[in-house]
C-alpha cells in the first residue's frame, strides 16, 4: 500500500507534484528555525517521501499503472473470444 498515489489525475500537473514537496520541506525548516526538531524531521521526512515518488519515480508509476490497464484490457478480450 503506498501512502501516496502518483498515479491519481490530481498529481498530472508537474507543478502540483513540486507543490506537494516544496510546501512540507518549507514548514519542516520553519519547525527547524523554531527548534522543534522532531516536527521538523516529521515533515522534511514527508517530503523526501513526496519527492522520491511524484518526481523521481513519478514516469515509471505512470508506466507501470498503464501497462497493468492495457493488460488487464488484452485478459478482458481474450475472455470475451
Amino acid at each position: 500500500m503506498k501512502l501516496l498515489d502518483p498515479t491519481h489525475p490530481f498529481f498530472q500537473p508537474k507543478w502540483r507534484r513540486i507543490l506537494t514537496v516544496v510546501l512540507p520541506l518549507l514548514w519542516g525548516l520553519v519547525e527547524a528555525y523554531n527548534g522543534s526538531w522532531g516536527w521538523a524531521l516529521l515533515f522534511v521526512g514527508a517530503a523526501a517521501y513526496a519527492g522520491y515518488e511524484l518526481l523521481f519515480m513519478y514516469d515509471r508509476s505512470i508506466a507501470e499503472a498503464e501497462a497493468k490497464k492495457a493488460a488487464a484490457a488484452a485478459a478482458r478480450e481474450g475472455d470475451e473470444e
